[in-house]
């Protein structure tokens, strides 16, 4: 019988990395790894268009209406939505039996959210836990494995 594939993915709202084990003696290696394009854009560059203004209701001042969405937020749950499509085109493959995400804490529900049926039976363990930035090396310490 063969081991269980486990992808543990990690994940914020600007950079994912997927890493396995291949065996248990095995460091990890990285499966898939992304960075937001816009992650750390200005908003005038995220958003096409300029603030909408008013009028005052007596004179002739005009205001700027703030906008209704943070645009980096919006950037950020798009980049989330597309790693969550990977992931869920690579369950459908079979690419791997086991799932357990490490997504930060303000990411977490829309990683969630997006998972298909299918992957969320995969689903092995979730954490509100950023570790985008931790070494292949110091993983282990953090997923309680040695």
């Amino acid at each position: 019988m063969k081991n269980p594939v486990t992808w543990y993915v990690l994940a914020d709202g600007a950079k994912a990395r997927i890493v396995t084990r291949p065996e248990a003696s095995a460091s990890y290696v990285v499966v898939f790894a992304e960075d937001s394009a816009g992650a750390h854009a200005r908003s005038r560059d995220i958003v096409t268009d300029r603030p909408g203004h008013t009028q005052e209701s007596v004179g002739s001042a005009r205001h700027a209406v703030e906008p209704r969405h943070d645009a980096h937020r919006m950037e950020e749950a798009r980049f989330l939505r597309s790693i969550v499509a990977h992931v869920n085109r690579e369950s459908a493959r079979g690419s791997f039996d086991r799932l357990v995400i490490y997504v930060a804490p303000r990411c977490l529900a829309t990683f969630r959210a997006g998972l298909e049926p299918a992957t969320a039976k995969k689903l092995y363990g979730e954490y509100a836990k950023d570790l985008t930035k931790v070494p292949l090396a110091e993983l282990p310490a953090h997923f309680g494995t040695a």
